[in-house]
């Protein structure tokens, strides 16, 4: 079994990250002269990996680093610099406290095109990437997807989960659903390289409505 907790502040780079970088033509506007590309981020979940009772293996994210330099980026995918994720992970992992759990990317859609399970869902380049990275580190790596959209005013919606690996929610404007999976490194079970997490929790995403924020 596979449980991920999303700690506060790493749900808040997380969101922060993805609105941060939706692209303005999905909404009616046009990017700003000058600005770097708009559209998918991708960024590094840091945090502990514990085993509990011998079966079940809890990731506890406590920090999500966007990657700020990209070899490109569009409405529809990122392609990013591993000399510059080796740069994060340098520094980020002298800290004891930080271990690499995976990677987390954004599925920014306009509104007429955005479904509250098929937006998060993984993209087969997505699911080659992860699976290639936890055969790289020689051990299971979390891939975490945020889809998002722009509404014209704030939504009424209340959280839900409409998988156990999934969290559907909103925060002002935008409303999203996080989406988590675990790649395996096991090259010898094929079926399992790359499956739903059994329980995605973050509390933060899961209690907040925008009566709250008022």
């Amino acid at each position: 079994m596979e449980i991920v907790n999303i700690e506060d502040k790493a749900f808040m780079g997380i969101l922060l990250a993805a609105v941060e970088a939706y692209p303005s033509k999905y909404c009616g506007g046009r990017k700003p002269n000058g600005a770097s590309p708009e559209g998918e981020v991708h960024g590094l979940l840091f945090g502990q990996r514990m085993m509990k009772d011998g079966e079940t293996t809890v990731y506890n994210v406590t920090l999500a680093v966007t990657n700020q330099i990209v070899l490109e980026r569009s409405g529809d995918g990122v392609s990013v610099s591993n000399v510059h994720i080796e740069r994060i992970r340098e520094v980020t992992e002298l800290f004891p406290s930080y271990s690499l759990l995976g990677f987390f990317h954004s599925h920014p859609y306009p509104k007429a095109d955005f479904h509250k399970s098929g937006c998060a869902e993984p993209s087969d380049t997505d699911i080659e990437n992860a699976v290639s990275m936890a055969e790289a580190e020689g051990d299971t790596m979390l891939d975490l997807i945020i889809g998002i959209t722009r509404l014209e005013r704030r939504s009424s919606i209340r959280p839900e989960s409409p998988k156990p690996n999934m969290i559907h929610a909103c925060c002002g404007n935008y409303k999203y659903t996080l989406a988590c999976c675990v790649a395996s490194e096991d090259e010898e079970n094929e079926s399992g390289r790359y499956l739903p997490v059994d329980n995605l929790i973050c509390t933060t995403a899961v209690g907040m409505v925008n009566t709250d924020l008022v």
